[in-house]
């Protein structure tokens, strides 16, 4: 199996194991009694945290669509490539970490969009980070191991994605968990 799609493999394991084991360990609130014919519009908190991951998202595909393009060893040996992706990749960090400061803030500001419900929400949501990285690492090593076993050796390129791969699940994990958070409550 070609080690891109090793690393998609992981990308995703990663991202499937967080998304369910979220929804398995955020606790189910009661529902809200709202008056019939009535919606719940979605909070601050919720619309950031999907903005917030869609951009995440979008930049972060950007980057493995760049490296899977124009593969692993061109990635890592031409320079322009790997600083285009690289900073793909902190932009990625930049959206999904300016979603973390900003909900860290409104959690400290005694006068904040923030409900109880928000609070709640936003202090069960990382709690998946571990696993969902562990998984991701597990995939990467499985399919490092199968791709150059003969070699005995992986290339730094690799080590590099591995690197990138796995923080980017991390600053994936919260937005993640706040929106499925909401979908549980």
């Amino acid at each position: 199996m070609s080690i891109v799609l090793w690393a998609l493999v992981a990308l995703v394991a990663g991202a499937a194991f967080l998304t369910l084991n979220a929804r398995r360990a955020l606790a189910r609130r009661p529902p809200l009694e709202l008056p019939p014919g009535e919606a719940l519009g979605s909070t601050v908190l919720e619309r950031l945290a999907a903005r917030c991951l869609v951009g995440g998202l979008a930049l972060t595909a950007a980057a493995g669509g760049s490296v899977a393009w124009v593969g692993p060893e061109v990635f890592y040996s031409n320079d322009r490539v790997r600083i285009v992706v690289t900073l793909l990749l902190l932009a990625a960090l930049g959206v999904l970490a300016g979603f973390a400061f900003r909900a860290s803030t409104w959690i400290r500001r005694t006068r904040s969009p923030l409900d109880e419900r928000d609070r709640a929400i936003l202090e069960a949501a990382p709690r998946l980070e571990g696993g969902a990285m562990l998984v991701t690492l597990a995939c990467w090593v499985v399919g490092l191991q199968q791709a150059f076993w003969s070699a005995r050796a992986v290339p730094m390129v690799y080590l590099y994605l591995v690197f990138w791969s796995l923080l980017m699940v991390k600053v994936l994990a919260l937005p993640i968990g706040v929106l499925v958070g909401y979908r549980r409550s």
